[in-house]
């Protein structure tokens, strides 16, 4: 599906200022509130779209990172530098609030993706390469909050948008690792 330039726009605002007015948004979009307003009829609606946006490109990053193949630090490498460039594009966009409904048909949406992150995290557990005493699913909470913290960083001047990767990879590579000795 190509990318609708209005969403990708709108994604770059809320990501720099989550709390951007439908007016802010507009303008820079180069659009008229008017015709913003059209396509989406309110901000619930235009935030619904943008984590849409964000879920579906998380999942095709999941894909693409062939969890699957190779070593299991490997391939979680893979995915945090598929996602690293999801995580400052989209960033804070995981806290605004959304509709219930949505909310739960995004985490329908991710859950295969998520469960291919489970499935790697577990497969390292038993190759001995990840520590057993962090369950899967908290690999998964701590990459995905650590992408979105790390967002937050760069948004605030405070972080690199070229180091988001490698410090990602490092504090999750170095928490997960099970010790040699």
């Amino acid at each position: 599906m190509p990318e609708d330039p209005l969403l990708s726009r709108a994604a770059e605002v809320l990501s720099a200022a989550p709390a951007a007015s439908m007016e802010e948004i507009a303008a820079a979009a180069g659009i008229s509130r008017a015709t913003l307003f059209r396509r989406y009829p309110n901000r619930q609606v235009l935030v619904s779209a943008v984590a849409r946006a964000a879920a579906e490109a998380y999942v095709a990053a999941t894909d693409a990172a062939r969890l699957e193949e190779g070593p299991p630090d490997d391939a979680l490498r893979r995915l945090i530098t598929a996602l690293t460039p999801l995580g400052v594009r989209f960033g804070l966009l995981t806290s605004q609030p959304l509709n219930e409904l949505v909310e739960k048909e995004l985490l329908t949406l991710v859950h295969d993706s998520d469960e291919q992150l489970r499935a790697l995290v577990r497969r390292g557990q038993e190759d001995g390469v990840f520590r057993v005493d962090l369950s899967a699913q908290w690999v998964v909470i701590m990459v995905t909050w650590l992408l979105v913290g790390a967002a937050d960083g760069v948004r605030l001047g405070q972080l690199a948008a070229r180091e988001v990767g490698r410090l990602v990879n490092e504090t999750v590579l170095n928490a997960l690792r099970r010790p040699h000795g």
